[in-house]
């Protein structure tokens, strides 16, 4: 009888690479991010474009807002396609008007001196409302910067 030979194991042929697989989906945006209750259609709805994302609007006036301050509202919990990006920062403590308490401020919004600090408003019209009753609206906890406010005299 011969000899065992050991057998070599039989050549095996390369894995070809797998193929490239797409970045997850974000789940779609549902809200417009200035009036964060109104609901935006993508079929539908005015979009402008940050950084290659999508970000769609409830109506012009909010495509106007936002082009001119879109750090404000620059938001991934209601825009989910900018999870991941790098957001510049908000330049503002506060985040939604006093008054109209679904719609976000920014800094380039009309504004009053309240107790020694700026309170910034959606519209002219929330100022208003707001100068006549500030207490009714004074809320440190839609108005963050309350908190360093001089006490009234």
């Amino acid at each position: 009888m011969p000899p065992s030979v050991a057998q070599a194991p039989a050549p095996q042929k390369p894995t070809p690479p797998a193929p490239p697989s797409e970045p997850p989906q974000s789940p779609p945006q549902k809200y417009c991010p200035v009036m964060t209750s109104e609901e935006v259609d993508p079929e539908t709805s005015p979009r402008v474009m940050y950084e290659g994302v999508p970000i769609y609007l409830c109506c012009d006036q909010c495509v106007s807002k936002f082009r001119r301050d879109p750090a404000a509202y620059l938001d991934s919990e209601i825009v989910p396609a900018l999870r991941g990006k790098k957001l510049p920062p908000r330049g503002l403590e506060q985040v939604y008007c006093p008054v109209l308490r679904d719609r976000k401020v920014s800094a380039k919004d009309p504004f009053t001196i309240y107790q020694g600090v700026k309170v910034y408003f959606y519209n002219d019209l929330a100022r208003q409302r707001f100068e006549k009753e500030p207490q009714r609206y004074a809320d440190p906890a839609i108005l963050p910067q309350l908190k360093k406010a001089k006490p009234p005299s």
